[in-house]
């Protein structure tokens, strides 16, 4: 325990918020219980703060990665709605259950889990009618003309 401390200490030092510094520690903890490796007491420490340092270090760059990622989608995301047409009068025309359905799993972002809860139908049920009023709205969008590689 006094090491864990002492660790947290020396990772906060080193410039990383102690919510994630203490994060590693549990994680580097958790690494040496799992380890079939007997550590010495004397080595436990400058192992204790090799780990910490590489596993924040990896953590770290897991994240940088991620946000990358994400910022990339977000602008490929950003440049799809500002192209794609606007489907609300063309959803206009379905009927209401289709049309709602839609809405819900696009705009709100409901899973079909949520929808299943909250329409009382089974989840299958659920994925056949998104299929169904997806099929009705891209019949829909090409009768107006929309290239069928661009839906």
């Amino acid at each position: 325990m006094v090491y864990a401390i002492e660790v947290t200490k020396w990772l906060v030092l080193q410039g990383i918020k102690p919510e994630e510094a203490q994060d590693t520690v549990q994680d580097v903890f958790v690494k040496m219980l799992e380890l079939d490796l007997i550590i010495p007491p004397s080595k436990l420490r400058s192992w204790m703060y090799r780990v910490s340092l590489r596993s924040y270090i990896d953590h770290y760059r897991r994240d940088k990665r991620y946000q990358e990622i994400l910022s990339a989608l977000t602008e490929e995301l950003s440049v799809l709605t500002e192209t794609s047409p606007d489907l609300h009068p063309f959803l206009a025309r379905l009927k209401v259950t289709d049309r709602k359905l839609l809405e819900h799993f696009y705009y709100e972002g409901l899973s079909v889990k949520d929808l299943s809860v909250l329409t009382g139908y089974s989840v299958s049920k659920i994925k056949i009618d998104l299929y169904r009023a997806r099929k009705k709205l891209k019949k829909i969008l090409l009768e107006e003309g929309y290239d069928e590689w661009k839906i």
